[in-house]
């Protein structure tokens, strides 16, 4: 499903792996500091 989140919005938390392949929360990541998140489309 399709996120539409506005300037301001609060991004769901979300379930990542890291590079040991251990699940971690974006907020554990981020820790409540401030985030930008860029996606890039192409071939890997």
């Amino acid at each position: 499903m399709p996120l539409n989140l506005k300037v301001g919005d609060s991004f769901p938390d979300v379930e990542l792996t890291d590079h040991s392949n251990r699940s971690v929360s974006l907020k554990e990541i981020v820790g409540g500091r401030p985030l930008m998140l860029a996606f890039y489309r192409g071939h890997w």
